[in-house]
């Protein structure tokens, strides 16, 4: 939208020097055609390009005449162009301003959604991932041609900086499930996440970091997990190579849409008839068609390959393997 309004400026300057210049023409032609002085012969352009008519002065002989038709037909066009471009930029500008209010308000009736902080590489291919994980989200970025790919996207945005608390609340973060901020420089990161921590202090935050000290001071800034895109890389580029069977099974697993069967957490709530019991009692792979492959202890303990024995807490959750369906009701049923 930024370029499509600078057209519309600079064309709105070409008109107006356009007519300056017609004005100027027709104003010095008078005077010397007709020997008028200067505030005659600009008042009498003026009435000509407005064709409005004449005032009591009026062209003595042909060369006059003709210098009137010449300064009629090119201030006629002129104008007609300046009401073209000022009839555009109004129209512009109501329906620019009727989308701004249509998302603003779909912004503001949002609730338990992700707010994305930067559309760059990282940021776009967030977005991407909670579209097609359909999850709630708004994208926060102020440049123009990010914006314009936003647009495009068909995704929720808010235009402004994400640093700043104004625009962080316009996104919804009192409301937010998450914060992912991916910006492109690490003071930017560490910024968002203490701004958003302060406004936020439940909100669940993930911040990108380029170096390990931004890594640090991003989790003491608030950030609950900090993700290096050039580790994961590292990590991934290694992985395939000694262990390619391994590494494209969890791709397709995390990945893909596809796929009869899913990984996903499943959270054991206050009410959860699971709170309390063994997890060979519980027969989760018999009753819905889960196996559960890891249990993180609400205290970050990692529990992989659990046995049997491993009795179930109010705050644990599952790492399960299953169908969509079944994962779903199985989570419905813990709650």
């Amino acid at each position: 939208m930024g370029s499509v309004s600078w057209a519309l400026s600079s064309r709105l300057r070409t008109g107006c020097l356009l007519l300056a210049l017609v004005l100027l023409v027709g104003t010095t032609g008078f005077m010397l055609v007709e020997g008028w002085t200067l505030l005659q012969a600009f008042y009498t352009a003026v009435l000509v390009v407005s064709t409005l008519g004449f005032s009591d002065l009026r062209p003595s002989d042909s060369r006059g005449q003709l210098l009137t038709i010449g300064l009629i037909a090119a201030g006629v066009g002129t104008l007609y162009y300046l009401v073209g471009i000022l009839a555009q930029t109004i129209i512009e500008d109501q329906f620019d301003w009727r989308k701004k209010r249509n998302m603003e308000e779909r912004v503001a009736h949002l609730k338990d959604h992700f707010i994305v902080c930067g559309f760059g590489r990282v940021g776009q291919q967030t977005c991407r991932q909670l579209s097609q994980e359909n999850c709630a989200f708004v994208v926060v970025d102020n440049e123009d041609t990010r914006i314009a790919r936003i647009e495009s996207a068909g995704y929720l945005y808010v235009r402004g900086d994400a640093s700043d608390d104004l625009v962080l609340q316009r996104a919804g973060i009192a409301r937010a499930r998450g914060l992912l901020t991916a910006v492109q420089t690490d003071a930017g990161n560490v910024y968002i996440t203490l701004s958003a921590r302060a406004l936020n202090p439940s909100l669940f935050i993930v911040a990108r970091a380029a170096t390990a000290e931004a890594e640090h001071k991003l989790t003491i800034a608030g950030a609950n997990r900090v993700i290096s895109p050039y580790i994961l890389g590292g990590r991934s580029m290694a992985g395939h190579a000694l262990r390619p069977a391994v590494m494209d099974f969890l791709d397709v697993l995390v990945h893909s849409d596809d796929l009869e069967m899913w990984l996903e957490e499943v959270k054991i709530g206050p009410n959860s008839a699971l709170a309390g019991a063994r997890l060979d009692e519980a027969q989760l792979r018999d009753t819905a068609g889960i196996t559960v492959l890891a249990v993180r202890r609400a205290d970050g303990q990692m529990l992989v390959n659990p046995r049997g024995d491993v009795v179930l807490h109010t705050g644990d959750t599952l790492i399960a393997l299953g169908a969509r369906d079944d994962l779903a009701r199985a989570e419905q049923g813990v709650h």
